[in-house]
């Protein structure tokens, strides 16, 4: 049984529906009612007055509305105008000031106004005061300052880079909004805005002061943690790029992050970044020193290092060379094929990605400090690796005028590879272990050695009483 006042009141209330200023709606009933709902129906219209532009439509809640007559009760809404009025600020009629909120009217031929071209406290320079508008705004009499085009209409069109009635402003760059609603099922993000949504336009030098955490010329960019950037011990990429540069047991992956078109899921792929950290570095800004990794001197259950084999056949001729591949590190300098197993032993070990391997024949009956590792027909050698442990990624080899040198995995390596080889804690501070009681550094074998890793265990020595 509301009244149209109890309408009017309802939705003043709601914090939406602009209604600061002036009646925000009107509200009439269809014929003679008095009762916003009647057993035979009653149409409710709503004009809004001060919220502009083509609205969306009232959400109705009937649940508690009962019914005295054979029909069940609801109340249903829907559009009957769509506005067409502009939502410009200061009506495109002034400048805004974005510290305070206040517009600053082109002309006198423009004031505040009601929201219907009259008088009224909205400040929006909506109320022209002439009966007649003659030229653009502009200072000294130049239509839009030079900056634009004076339409018919006597509003500005700004060229590309300026912005305000009057084209006296600077237009920042645009990126996609951060913050922005969607604008269907799985739709967002698509609309470019003035700093992306999360920065403030500089209209006098026409750039974007990006608020903490964003980057980029037009703050498109989620900034790196760390100061100065991932510490200095890292570089900042996009997700887009550290999807390609990312790695599995060391080696190239084929992943991709963004490549699929308009896929909503990766809509982010440009705009998030993170930390890819230097060697040595982790942590998600490259600010802790890693420690170094190990085998678990406690867990001996038959376990095995990796032996890769290798079979190198130089039949083609006596001038071919060959080099390997470990972990995307790459020799340096190429093999001969009459390299000795002394010799692919310095190369490997001389890789960043490995410590220590053991090279030697397979025929045992070959001198290893002069045969070749390389035949016609094929020589076979073999590659222990002894740090890094674990299962790893097989030799890539290449090679120049010989026949083939082909990896294969002859041994799957099964010792654990894990920081501070399980039996100590590493001080990220430092990049050192410390090892628990009994365990020391190892040779990365479980004996006594100079790798930091806590991987031997030391015996127990009991004293004589």
């Amino acid at each position: 049984d509301a009244t149209t006042s109890d309408v009017i009141s309802a939705l003043h209330g709601l914090t939406t529906i602009k209604s600061d200023f002036d009646t925000a709606v009107t509200v009439t009933y269809s014929g003679t009612n008095l009762a916003a709902c009647k057993d035979d129906s009653n149409t409710i219209d709503i004009t809004f007055t001060q919220n502009f532009g083509s609205l969306p439509v009232l959400i109705p809640d009937g649940s508690l509305l009962t019914s005295t007559g054979v029909f069940e009760a609801s109340i249903t809404t829907a559009t009957s105008i769509p506005g067409t009025k502009e939502d410009e600020f200061c009506s495109n009629r002034g400048v805004c000031d974005t510290e305070t909120g206040v517009c600053a009217c082109t002309s006198t031929d423009f004031a505040t106004s009601n929201g219907a071209n009259a008088a009224g406290r909205r400040g929006d320079c909506g109320f022209q005061t002439v009966s007649q508008v003659t030229s653009c705004p502009g200072t000294d009499g130049i239509d839009c300052n030079g900056k634009g085009n004076c339409l018919t209409d006597f509003v500005c069109e700004c060229m590309q880079g300026y912005t305000g009635a009057d084209c006296s402003l600077l237009s920042c760059p645009s990126g996609k909004n951060w913050f922005g609603f969607p604008t269907a099922a799985n739709s967002a993000h698509l609309d470019l805005v003035e700093c992306s949504g999360a920065g403030i336009c500089d209209t006098e030098a026409g750039t974007c002061e990006c608020m903490d955490g964003f980057t980029g010329s037009s703050c498109q960019l989620m900034s790196c943690p760390g100061d100065p950037i991932c510490n200095g011990n890292g570089v900042c990429y996009t997700m887009g790029d550290l999807a390609e540069l990312a790695t599995l047991n060391g080696e190239a992956t084929a992943y991709t992050y963004g490549k699929t078109p308009n896929d909503p899921a990766t809509w982010d792929y440009d705009k998030i970044q993170g930390c890819k950290c230097d060697e040595g570095f982790e942590g998600y800004d490259c600010s802790l020193m890693s420690c170094p990794y190990g085998d678990d001197p406690e867990n001996n259950n038959r376990q095995s290092n990796e032996v890769q084999m290798v079979v190198c056949d130089e039949s083609t001729g006596t001038d071919g060379t060959f080099q390997f591949k470990f972990r995307e590190i790459e020799m340096s300098t190429s093999l001969a094929y009459s390299s000795t197993v002394a010799d692919v032993k310095a190369a490997l070990d001389g890789l960043s990605s490995i410590a220590a391997v053991n090279v030697y024949h397979d025929d045992s009956l070959l001198d290893a400090s002069t045969a070749a590792v390389c035949a016609t027909g094929g020589r076979t050698f073999y590659v222990e690796f002894l740090r890094p442990t674990g299962d790893v990624p097989l030799l890539v080899a290449s090679y120049t005028n010989l026949e083939e040198v082909v990896v294969s995995e002859f041994q799957k390596g099964t010792k654990e590879w894990i920081e501070c080889s399980g039996r100590g804690l590493c001080d990220h501070e430092l990049g050192l272990c410390t090892c628990v009681t009994g365990f020391g550094a190892s040779d990365g074998q479980g004996n006594s050695g100079t790798y930091a890793d806590c991987g031997y265990k030391m015996p127990i020595v009991v004293a004589a009483e």
